[in-house]
Parts: structure tokens; C-alpha cells; sequence
């Protein structure tokens, strides 16, 4: 028996072994970003968008943030918990012996040990009698390990070129384009080894990753609910403020809140549909409804409907979705908005990941025949998200938000912002995510022939010209991995918001809530 047939019947033994042994590559599903935060203000759409991030409410690509969602973390966390390791050998004892090296480097291709793989493969290659097969496959599953998988596919093309019933190298590229979310591509090698002689293990295999594939466009769901509690819903100073006015006197304002009890529901829907290559196409829609039993004139409904085209693979993701959002107040229709997020996610590293999104969009109000509160909102924001270790993340984000109410400019705004975040498994199951939020808001000057009126009435002192406030936030959610109650998952939520403005009317603002939040995704 010659050395290089020895070496080809080892090869197709480990191959065979690595079909059915080794994990299947999968991508993380990323979950664009769909948390906003919390303030107080105006009554516009995309204010009240703001105000309900901390509530932890999934409300789509629509939202202006720049935040990461707990989702896409945990998937991350999910992706890094293999731990790779180093076999002990003698190199030269190996490249005395071309047998016994090929062996070796079979073991640690079966057993997914790449950083062996990694270290023994230059010296293999320069061996002066080797395998090629055995080479191409273990160049192929270096680029998967490195997450290059396009490059891992060309080679397995062109071993199939060579040898089309090469079944285990098709399984490999199967799960390669699987993992680069080539999904209608992967889905079509598997049919074709669905029609081969190959062993009932190996079969599993394949019927498993065509069945994930199928999930990949199944319906997917979310929900939330959580109980709230309002002091001051109609946003005023909590005593009553004083003003002096020309002629003498006292402008009385402030120190009558209004206050509710209630619950926050929110629930999403989507559909993936895989398109050729890398390109999907998705739907969805969903809703965020916080009302109060004991007063509903502030009941708040947002309910959104979107679309979105993309291109994603395992390190990229780019996408445009336009959206619609119909917001309903008291009970009545209020606003409709309209628009569109792009959006562009890369893992740059193997633990870093960074994510830039714009949106444009325009609100008009229902009551609003003069479109006096027409608003464009244009929002452009980064972030990034480090995995440390299979159990704690990192991540940060810069957002800058426009409001433009053009025929009445002393609503229109300027909202930059920058947020920090730390999510950490503990153990016993518990798990905790901490988040800290900075923004100035500054909005424009009012035109002239309301500027005295509006700045008598509600600036502290000074002449200033426009109004800025500034709003600090602290968060903290705490929950069990295991523990479920009717199947959702309760948390722990704490929260903390301060804001500071130069007007006295919205001056001195706390807000303090804890409550429990039930989440479940399906």
C-alpha cells in the first residue's frame, strides 16, 4: 500500500467522523437593536418613543437608538462558549513519519481542535509527500473557525469539482453556507445528500440543519407586560410655581399632577423570508400599550408596521426598512408616522461588533389641520458590544436625534446622548444587566412674537434664548435564567432618572420606579 493512498483512506474516514461528530457552525440571529429611554416631554411620537426603553419594550427598527438589546448580547455570549485547546505532540517525531502526522492532524480536525490545526498545518503542507484533500478540507475549516466563511466555501466547490459525490465535503459546505446565512443555498446541498447512500448519523445531521433552516423563516414572537405606576403623567412641576407678570401679580402654574395605575403590554411579530445568496427579505409589526385603569384620559397605544430588505452573513448586516406607526391618545386616534431606518451591523473581531443606524421619519397629527406640529425627526447613532467571556458583555453607543417641527420652532429639538451598559451571568443562575445614560436636549429659540411670554413664564433666570435640559439615568434588571412563571420570565427592574433644565417649569425632575417585568420570546 503506497503512503498516499493510506493518507487518502484516512482523510475520508475523518471526514466522515468530523459529519457526524462535529458541532453544526450556526450564526447568531442578530436582533437589530429595539430598546429606547425614558423621558419627559413634549407629546410627540418619537418622545414617547424615548420614554420607554427602560420599560424594556422590543419596538422594532423603528425607534431612535442606540442602544444593544439584551437579545443580540446573549446570542453573542451563546456564539463564544467553545473552548478550544492545544494537543500535546513532537513536530519532529510528526514530520519523520507521514503517516502518523496524518493521523494526528485527522484527530484534530475530528475533534474540532483548531488551534492545533492551526499550528500543525504549515509543517504538514510542506511535507514532501501529503494529502491535498486533506489539506484543502483542514484550509477550509481554518477560514469557518476564523469565521471567513466564503473563502471556506470556495474550497469546498472546488473539491466538488474534483469529486461531486464527495458527500461529507457537501455536508461541510452545507454547514458553511448555513453559518455565512446563505440559507436557500445551504438548503439545496442538503436536498442533494437527502438522495445519497450516506450513514443514518450523518443523515440526522442533515434532516436537523434542514429543519433550523426552516426556522429561520417561521414566525417569530415576542411579549412583555409589566405593571406601572405614574405620579405625575401630565408632566408639571410637582408645587406649584409662582411667576410674577407685568402689572403686578402672579402667573400660577404647576402643582396639580395627575396620577395612574396600570400596565405596559407590548408584543412583536416577524417573518424572515430568505432570498438568493446572502439577501432576505422580513415583515412584522408591533405594539406598545401602556394604560391606566383609573385613568384612562392618558391612555398611550403605538402600534407599527414594518418591512425590511437586507444582506447579512456572518459578519455583516445591512438593511433598510421603512416603517408606518399609528399612536392612539386617550382613547383617540393622535399621529401618524411615517419612515425609514438603515442600518449596518460588522463584527470586526471575534468578540467586538459594531452598529451604525440612521432614520428618517415625519409625524402629523390627527387634530392638526395647519400641520403646526408636523415634525421630521432624523436620528444617526453607534455602538459597539464587547463579548468578554461566555458569561459578561460590554457595550456603548453615541446617539444624535432631530426633531424638526418647522412651523412652530420652539418644539423643535436637538437630542445627543451617550449610554453605557454591563450584562453579567452569575452564579446560580442569576443574571443582571446595568445601564448608565447621559443627554442634553437642547431646543430651539421661539419666534419672536411668542418669545417674552414663553421665557417670562418658564425660564429660571437669565437671558437665555433657548431652553436645554439635561437628564441623567441609571438602570438595573436582575432575574433567574431558569426561573419562568406561565411560561414568561420575570425581572427585577429598577430605575433611576434625573433632569435638569434651565426653565424652572421643567427644572428638578425625578423619577424613581422598580417594578417586575414578564418577557417572553417565541
Amino acid at each position: 500500500m503506497t503512503h498516499s493512498h493510506l493518507l487518502r483512506t484516512l482523510t475520508t474516514s475523518t471526514l466522515l467522523l468530523s459529519a457526524v461528530y462535529s458541532p453544526l457552525v450556526y450564526a447568531a440571529d442578530d436582533i437589530p437593536p429595539g430598546f429606547i429611554e425614558e423621558t419627559r416631554d413634549n407629546n410627540d411620537q418619537a418622545d414617547e418613543l424615548i420614554k420607554r426603553e427602560r420599560q424594556d419594550i422590543t419596538l422594532g427598527t423603528n425607534v431612535p437608538t442606540a442602544t444593544v438589546s439584551k437579545q443580540e448580547a446573549q446570542k453573542a455570549l451563546d456564539e463564544r462558549k467553545k473552548v478550544q485547546s492545544i494537543q500535546g505532540y513532537d513536530l519532529e517525531a510528526l514530520k519523520a513519519d507521514p503517516v502518523t502526522f496524518t493521523k494526528f492532524l485527522n484527530a484534530a480536525l475530528a475533534a474540532q481542535d483548531m488551534a492545533t490545526v492551526k499550528e500543525l498545518l504549515p509543517y504538514y503542507r510542506a511535507l514532501e509527500v501529503n494529502d491535498p484533500m486533506l489539506i484543502k478540507f483542514a484550509d477550509a475549516l481554518v477560514y469557518r473557525s476564523e469565521g471567513q466563511n466564503k473563502k471556506a466555501i470556495a474550497i469546498y466547490k472546488d473539491m466538488l469539482a474534483d469529486n461531486p459525490d464527495f458527500h461529507p465535503v457537501r455536508l461541510n459546505m452545507a454547514q458553511a453556507l448555513y453559518a455565512d446565512k446563505q440559507y436557500t443555498a445551504a438548503a439545496d446541498q442538503l436536498q442533494k445528500l437527502r438522495g445519497a447512500d450516506i450513514p443514518p448519523p450523518v443523515m440526522a445531521n442533515v434532516d436537523r440543519l434542514i429543519e433550523r433552516i426552516k426556522e429561520q423563516e417561521q414566525w417569530r414572537f415576542s411579549a412583555s407586560v409589566s405593571y406601572v405606576e405614574d405620579d405625575n403623567l401630565n408632566g408639571v412641576p410637582e408645587t406649584e410655581l409662582k411667576i410674577p407678570v407685568k402689572g403686578g401679580g402672579y402667573y400660577r402654574t404647576g402643582g396639580n399632577p395627575e396620577s395612574g395605575k396600570g400596565l405596559q403590554v407590548s408584543g412583536s411579530a416577524s417573518k424572515r423570508i430568505n432570498l438568493d445568496k446572502n439577501f432576505y427579505a422580513e415583515v412584522g409589526g408591533n405594539a406598545s400599550l401602556r394604560g391606566y385603569w383609573d385613568n384612562s384620559e392618558y391612555n398611550d397605544y403605538l402600534v407599527t408596521a414594518s418591512t425590511a430588505l437586507g444582506y447579512d452573513d456572518a459578519k455583516n448586516d445591512v438593511s433598510i426598512s421603512p416603517f408606518v406607526t399609528k399612536r392612539f391618545y386617550g382613547e383617540e386616534p393622535y399621529s401618524w408616522r411615517k419612515g425609514v431606518t438603515l442600518s449596518g451591523s460588522r463584527w470586526v473581531q471575534p468578540k467586538l461588533k459594531l452598529t451604525a443606524t440612521g432614520m428618517y421619519s415625519n409625524e402629523t397629527i390627527d387634530d392638526d389641520d395647519k400641520d403646526l406640529r408636523e415634525a421630521d425627526g432624523l436620528f444617526l447613532g453607534v455602538n459597539g458590544l464587547y463579548i468578554k467571556d461566555a458569561n459578561e458583555y460590554f457595550y456603548g453607543g453615541l446617539g444624535s436625534y432631530k426633531n424638526d417641527v418647522d412651523k412652530t420652532s420652539f418644539l423643535s429639538y436637538d437630542r445627543n446622548s451617550v449610554n453605557v451598559g454591563w450584562g453579567r451571568e452569575w452564579n446560580q443562575g442569576i443574571s443582571t444587566l446595568a445601564s448608565a445614560s447621559y443627554a442634553i436636549k437642547d431646543y430651539d429659540k421661539p419666534s419672536d412674537d411668542i418669545a417674552d411670554f414663553f421665557y417670562r413664564t418658564y425660564r429660571v433666570e437669565g437671558n437665555d434664548t433657548h431652553r436645554k435640559d439635561k437628564t441623567s439615568s441609571l438602570g438595573l434588571q436582575v432575574w433567574k435564567r431558569d426561573l419562568t412563571v406561565l411560561g414568561l420570565t420575570p425581572r427585577l427592574v429598577f430605575d433611576y432618572e434625573k433632569t435638569s433644565s434651565n426653565f424652572k417649569y421643567y427644572d428638578d425632575r425625578d423619577d424613581k420606579t422598580a417594578t417586575i417585568l414578564f418577557t417572553k420570546t417565541f
